[in-house]
């Protein structure tokens, strides 16, 4: 194998109306050579699936971003694509570039603007029919990254980078969802029901229904001396009208809270009322005050759902986070 000697450095840029400064330093070649590319979301939005586990659940757009990829070659021959990784809000590949006298000065950045370009454009056909969320005009950050592959042990560690970077994803953690606790334990030793709805849907309009049960049995049918509790992370608008109709109607919550508890003066009275009578318990996996965190947030609803005995969902969005779980747990029906 023949590697590209040479090393690079450069300073990151501002986009500024027409000006741009570039990532890429005009003293090195780019006409051949292997590359580590990295390609950013825009506003870094999980749009492309959702981790579950130690891997990566791709939605539709997805998938038709990593079609699109393995495609390149056949229309840029001398395009070589070796390890890579689509994850919800970025993109890591190992490529090589063949020499050919055609090549551009700059070939690998004509190589990856042909790619981001191609799928914007699929991005933009979906959003446009509604199909995708939509996180504005763009798919990608304006720019992307790229390290030269020098030798044979920087190749090895970058592929085993991108073959980690699921299991690294979810490594991304804080202790177990049940670290910290206010309310009653002893909720977790029956079964629960779990609610989900996925953001963006107005809560007048929730209408549960049942989307899956364990071993295909109604809870009811198995004796239960009360009603099992409902969790979630309730934090879209259906699943805090979900949380709002439970307390009402004297049903136990559990509720997981990725951001940690908030001290008692905080919580809304229902709620803290329902602590303290013994029929709410609320998990974190992060102390009080933490950092709302797109990890720790997906990581949460996936504990939610795998310890449920019954899922019930409201409104989920076809291309979310929730239905990439869901289909990646077995829970969709």
């Amino acid at each position: 194998m023949c590697m590209n000697p040479m090393g690079s450095s450069r300073a990151h840029g501002d986009a500024h109306q027409n000006w741009r400064k570039s990532l890429r330093n005009a003293a090195i070649n780019y006409r051949n050579g292997w590359f580590f590319v990295t390609c950013q979301v825009a506003h870094n939005k999980s749009i492309f699936g959702a981790i579950v586990g130690e891997r990566c659940e791709l939605n539709d757009l997805g998938r038709l971003v990593e079609k699109y990829w393995r495609a390149m070659p056949s229309k840029y021959p001398e395009l070589e694509l070796d390890e890579f990784v689509l994850m919800p809000n970025h993109f890591h590949a190992i490529v090589r570039v063949h020499y050919r006298p055609t090549n551009k000065e700059q070939h690998l950045g004509f190589l990856i603007g042909r790619f981001k370009g191609g799928t914007g454009f699929i991005y933009g056909k979906l959003r446009r029919s509604g199909e995708v969320e939509d996180i504005g005009e763009h798919l990608w950050q304006q720019d992307y990254w790229d390290k030269i592959v020098t030798n044979e042990s920087q190749l090895a560690a970058y592929r085993k980078y991108i073959r980690e970077n699921p299991s690294n994803w979810t490594r991304d953690r804080f202790g177990a969802v049940t670290q910290y606790a206010y309310g009653n334990i002893d909720l977790l030793k029956g079964p629960r029901i779990a609610f989900v709805a996925s953001q963006g849907f107005w809560a007048n309009d929730l209408k549960p229904r049942l989307l899956w049960r364990r071993d295909g049995v109604a809870i009811s049918e198995c004796g239960a001396s009360a009603p099992p509790p409902l969790v979630s992370t309730f934090t879209s608008a259906q699943e805090r009208e979900a949380l709002r109709r439970a307390i009402a109607n004297g049903r136990p919550v559990i509720q997981v809270i990725p951001q940690g508890i908030p001290p008692e003066s905080e919580l809304p009275c229902d709620l803290l009322a329902a602590c303290r009578a013994g029929r709410a318990l609320l998990l974190s996996p992060q102390p009080a005050g933490s950092r709302l965190n797109k990890k720790v947030a997906t990581w949460c609803n996936e504990y939610v759902l795998r310890h449920a005995d019954e899922i019930w969902v409201g409104d989920v969005s076809p291309n979310g986070m929730l239905a990439a779980m869901l289909k990646a747990l077995g829970r969709s029906g």
